[in-house]
């Protein structure tokens, strides 16, 4: 040690400083050819200037240089690729991205297969099989859920049991369990294959025909339905799934596993044991999860399974998260182009191989594809079993896919390894924390892009008790409370639509029209707005017949049986199938379950509803009252006592358009004309009101329903066409009813969740029961009985706010036919008939912690109600300053302030009025879906949203495209998808809810109608570029802020920051750009700021349709409030009312021009 120290302090010290000097002159910035060789000529005139000055670019000397600076070259740029490739962040070859991924314990994903569960939609066997009445099943096809067939379940199982391995028959499975909720059963078939049990079949996906195996499905110790490992010999494997809800559910019923790929088998020999041996392996595109590996005996039969280490983060064959006992062990390496790797242990953590084996992969496609059911119907799968006798018989399956598969992945990109590698090594294999939970899923498959995880339930729920979700998402919730609000809500709502063709207006009419009067807001519409008929002045009765459950046979009489229908002249003309009959009681007595009590029985009614649902002939008989058969000629869907009085009836609503009016719309509409449809409640039918003949008036009235004057007369249109010459705007009407809770609850509703008792056959409604404690105002009296509306959908205002303190409520329809089963429960709380004035609740507008404009509910004692405004006589001394009044006339229906200075009333839009009331005692109940049940033994319920990228990919193509609008994966496929992988990594305590991603479409037609809206833009006049060209533009930057790497689950859209992003892109070409609302109720600036709820991701839907080319902003281009200045001068001041943008008008002799951007 003396002697290096003493040597390189006293020999080469002296030698460094010379060598660091000649550093100093050295320039090592020089890379490239041309550098390298301009630095060292410099650097010869500089230190060896005698020595060489023969530059000049024929010198040999010369071409030297050249030679050196081009292997100079060559090294640096060698040097610099080799550093790149030793670090994950410049690495660009897939061999150095996938072993510096490694190097922290991150193994590449390889590509997925598509899989998924195939339902068996019909059987049949060539084997005798008999059912319970006797019949030979043989040969035989018998359909799941055959309405046609009321034995088809009893047969579906007999031939399955006949086809079952010995001690399998339905009932006693190979194996049970609950998979999400949904109880479900593996059973084998006797097949009588020698090699593993796959059948393969082909099927065109995306325009690519691609090989699919239906596979062996177990459930073993796992939360989805997996591959079971293949074993020669060992017969198919098919599961039960029964979810309660019935066989016509998706998830009830057998089911077949499919893989996407081909299994493919290589054998190998270990001759010599060698430690942390590596076994290449031949095949490529071997997907990342079917991988199996076996040891054979000298016969060369399968011996012993070999267990695959998961490929999880830090796991590996010497370190992995497997038990001790399990010696046998490997690891997959994943290798260029989806080769892999097999690499074994070291003798002290696991056994070293030797001998031979057997290696099963499954070779998929390398490639990203959805597969909707539509591309997966009629599956013939035939399998030949032995039946108990030994002879060989032949099961013929068609099989087909419920739900939308869209797991199939490419091999991970090395953008998406540098991504993920250090986010799962941050993780360390587990979730346990909430960023946890918001990054390891992503790291599940490479076919999932977005992320959302929800703690809903937290620790420290009693386990005492029955466990409950106290949001009410997956348990039944009933809540009583005091602070009821119910009133209706009238309004005026409209949508735009282009067309190119006749196609596009059929469509737009079937979707966008028609398929409105199959909603409950216009069901309310027609209850309230028609007169409903009288049959008190015929003194007739119900004469019952017959009555079965729910079923009431009979006819009416009045001193013999009458006719109806067609063949009557009186009101009775109206009673059809489908008509509403008013019941009264005959004396003091009230009806109950069917029959008339005592007028103090609890919850009697003093009426009952009941709807037509056959009449046979002319409903009397021919005026013999009861058929020949003893039944009656009319049939109600509900019991009515016999001798109940008619007292009204509501013709039947028709919900559909007739062949002959379509086709008289779709002519309008491509002709560009402007008219109406009303209802004619006397011919049950829709018509169209003439453009000569359409009322302006947005007031409904029926005095000059169908009248044919041309004067614009006919004010009961419910949809109005009008055109700008390019765009159709449709108004069309509708009522809700809204119920609200002022403070004491929350509601929680799920609309696309439907959820039915199989018991009952009818499903199960969410419902808020207005206790029978609660008083008729009229009378003082309560009411007697509970009354119960049906939720029929959430509150979301126009920026995306959902308010759980109310919901849409609507007349109950038990068995859910479209007719009402009282339509005058609203009448009995709210009368709003009666004393009128005291008949309103009403709302103050305040401003949220979002800082967005909302109302609450206000005192009724702060205003004074009168119906005109000429009833009040306006003094200092009767009202008191900021005095409120509300005036109900139907052409006035405003709230104005009164100032005390100048003894004058001024409208205000601070205040809502509604038709309601409030306080009401009523009790919520909530009924969750049967999908999914908590897991008592767990206390954090964490809902996993996830986005995936084939899903993604398809619904921006069917936003712009069109088409058939694609499905997201189910609740259940998910879980299928990922539980293998995500399950392992959770806590103990943690339950996983899997949800696919809801999406939040704004602006396009394709948008909710008040998120709906037009881009209006200013071009600049010295730009060549075209109008068409701008609009493709300004959609192409509106999709590209929309791309899905901006936004997340939850995000607030601001349009400050669209119009900024479409000024950058556009500019000079484009001056201005604002977005104005389609609705008419909706201002200008009402759509600036948008949100979303924490499970929605933002996506446009806006196409080059809803973008408008105008020259200039002023009142009549916005639909605005207020006043607007559009010029400016020192000595005149113009303004208008109806803006709310400064603009760049001229008017008269005063100009001012507005700045670019200043639409926002």
């Amino acid at each position: 040690m003396a002697t290096t120290d003493r040597q390189n302090r006293l020999l080469v010290a002296e030698d460094w400083k010379k060598i660091y000097q000649s550093f100093q002159q050295a320039d090592f910035k020089s890379y490239d050819f041309e550098t390298l060789r301009r630095t060292m000529v410099a650097y010869l005139r500089e230190n060896y200037p005698d020595d060489f000055n023969d530059f000049v670019e024929s010198s040999e000397y010369v071409a030297l240089i050249d030679l050196i600076a081009y292997i100079a070259q060559a090294l640096s740029f060698r040097v610099d690729l080799n550093a790149r490739e030793n670090f994950l962040e410049t690495a660009e070859r897939r061999n150095s991205v996938l072993r510096l991924a490694r190097l922290i314990n991150y193994n590449a994903k390889r590509n997925l297969p598509g899989t998924g569960l195939l339902k068996v939609r019909a059987i049949s066997t060539t084997q005798d099989v008999r059912d319970s009445t006797g019949t030979n099943l043989a040969n035989s096809t018998v359909i799941w859920n055959d309405s046609a067939n009321s034995n088809y379940r009893e047969q579906f199982v007999s031939i399955m049991n006949a086809a079952n391995q010995t001690g399998q028959l339905f009932g006693k499975p190979r194996e049970s369990g609950s998979i999400g909720g949904i109880t479900t059963e593996t059973y084998t078939l006797s097949s009588n294959q020698s090699d593993i049990p796959v059948f393969s079949f082909s099927k065109s996906i995306g325009g690519t025909n691609r090989r699919f195996e239906i596979v062996a499905s177990s459930i073993n110790d796992s939360e989805s339905i997996y591959e079971s490992d293949p074993i020669p010999g060992t017969g198919l494997t098919y599961t039960y799934r029964s979810d309660g809800a019935g066989d016509s559910s998706n998830n009830t019923g057998f089911f077949f596993l499919f893989k996407q790929g081909q299994l493919l088998q290589e054998e190998f020999t270990i001759d010599t044991a060698v430690t942390n041996n590596v076994k290449p392996l031949a095949n490529s595109d071997i997907n990342d999860t079917d991988v199996w590996l076996y040891k054979l005996d000298q016969f060369g039969q399968l011996s012993q399974r070999w267990t695959k280490v998961p490929s999880l983060s830090g796991n590996n064959a010497i370190y992995n998260s497997l038990s001790k006992e399990q010696r046998n062990i490997y690891n997959v390496i994943t290798k260029v182009n989806d080769t892999v790797d097999l690499v074994f242990g070291d003798g002290n953590f696991a056994n070293i191989p030797q001998g031979s084996f057997r290696v099963y992969t499954r070779v998929s496609d390398n490639a990203k594809y959805a597969i909707q059911p539509a591309d997966m119907q009629n599956i013939q799968l035939v399998v030949p079993y032995v039946d108990a006798n030994g002879a060989q018989q032949t099961l013929t399956l068609t099989l087909g896919l419920n739900a939308s598969v869209y797991n199939a992945a490419a091999t991970e990109s090395n953008d998406s390894v540098r991504e993920k590698a250090g986010q799962v090594y941050y993780a360390q294999n587990r979730m346990v924390t909430a960023e946890d939970y918001q990054v390891v899923p992503l790291s599940a498959s490479q076919e999932i892009v977005k992320v959302r995880s929800v703690n809903r339930s937290a620790s420290g729920i009693s386990r005492a008790k029955e466990i409950l979700d106290p949001t009410g998402a997956y348990s039944n919730v009933s809540v009583f409370a005091e602070d009821g609000i119910l009133y209706r809500e009238e309004s005026i709502q409209q949508f735009t639509f282009n067309f190119a063709n006749r196609s596009e207006i059929q469509s737009t009419i079937d979707l966008s029209v028609e398929a409105k009067l199959k909603e409950a807001y216009a069901r309310h519409f027609y209850y309230l707005k028609y007169v409903t008929k009288d049959l008190s002045s015929l003194s007739a009765t119900w004469n019952s017949t017959t009555t079965t459950t729910n079923t009431n046979t009979g006819y009416f009489t009045s001193g013999g049986a009458l006719v109806v229908g067609d063949f009557a002249t009186s009101n009775l003309k109206y009673a059809k199938v489908g008509s509403l009959i008013k019941f009264t009681s005959p004396d003091t007595r009230k009806f109950l379950n069917g029959k008339l009590v005592s007028s103090t029985t609890d919850n009697a009614e003093d009426r009952a509803w009941a709807k037509i649902s056959v009449v046979t002939g002319d409903g009397a008989n021919k005026g013999t009252g009861n058929l020949e058969d003893g039944t009656g000629p009319v049939t109600l869907n509900d019991l009515i006592p016999n001798g109940s009085v008619l007292n009204a009836i509501i013709p039947p609503f028709t919900t559909s358009f007739s062949t002959a009016l379509e086709a008289d719309m779709i002519d309008r509409i491509e002709a560009y004309e402007e008219f109406g449809l009303r209802y004619d409640q006397d011919a049950g039918e829709w018509k169209v009101i003439t453009s000569t003949n359409l009322s302006a008036s947005t007031v409904f009235g029926t005095a000059g329903a169908g009248s044919v004057a041309g004067t614009n007369l006919d004010a009961s249109w419910w949809f109005k066409f009008t055109n700008d010459g390019n765009t159709y705007t449709v108004n069309y009407r509708k009522l809700d009813y809204i119920f609200e809770s002022e403070s004491q609850n929350k509601f929680h509703y799920d609309a696309e969740e439907k959820i039915f008792d199989y018991k009952t056959g009818k499903s199960v409604k969410d419902t808020v029961k207005i206790l029978k404690t609660n008083s008729i105002v009229s009378t003082g009296n309560s009411i007697g009985y509970p009354i119960s509306w049906q939720v029929v959908d959430t509150v979301t205002e126009s920026d995306g706010f959902q308010d759980n303190r109310k919901v849409k409520v609507g007349f109950f329809d038990d068995d859910d036919d479209g007719v009402v089963d009282n339509p005058d429960i609203f009448d009995i709380v709210v009368e709003p008939d009666t004393s009128v004035a005291t008949k309103f609740v009403f709302f103050e507008k305040y401003i949220s912690y979002d800082n967005i404009e909302r109302f609450r509910p206000y005192a009724a004692t702060n205003f004074v109600v009168s119906e005109n405004e000429a009833d009040i006589t306006l003094s200092s001394t009767t009202y008191t300053d900021k005095q409120l009044f509300y005036f109900y006339a139907e052409d006035e229906d405003v709230v104005k302030i009164y100032s005390s200075t100048t003894n004058t009333l001024t409208t205000t839009t601070d205040y809502q009025a509604r038709r309601g009331r409030s306080s009401l005692n009523f009790q919520y109940k909530h009924h969750a879906g049967q999908e999914t049940r908590i897991d008592p033994s767990v206390s954090n319920i964490v809902d996993v949203y996830l986005l995936e990228r084939s899903y993604d990919n398809l619904f921006r193509i069917w936003l712009q495209d069109g088409g058939t609008k694609p499905g997201a994966s189910t609740s259940d496929q998910l879980r299928i998808n990922y539980s293998g992988t995500l399950d392992p990594l959770k806590s103990l305590s943690d339950q996983i809810i899997y949800h696919p991603v809801k999406y939040k479409i704004l602006f396009g037609s394709n948008a909710d109608e008040e998120l709906q809206a037009t881009f209006k833009v200013v071009k600049n006049t010295k730009t060549n570029v075209t109008d068409a060209v701008i609009k493709t533009r300004v959609i192409s930057a509106i999709n590209e802020f929309f791309a899905l790497d901006n936004w997340d689950f939850g995000d607030s859209f601001y349009y400050t920051e669209l119009a900024a992003y479409v000024h950058n892109q556009l500019a000079p070409d484009l001056l201005t750009a604002v977005i104005v609302p389609n609705q008419t109720g909706q201002t200008f600036g009402s759509l600036f700021q948008i949100n979303s709820a924490a499970d929605e991701i933002f996506i446009s839907g806006a196409t080059v349709d809803d973008v408008s080319i105008i020259t200039a902003l002023g009142a009549n281009q916005l639909a605005a409030s207020g006043t607007v200045v559009t010029s400016t001068s020192t000595a005149t001041s113009n303004t208008t009312t109806g803006s709310a943008v400064s603009g760049s008008t001229t008017s008269g002799s005063s100009s001012s021009t507005g700045s670019s951007g200043a639409g926002y």
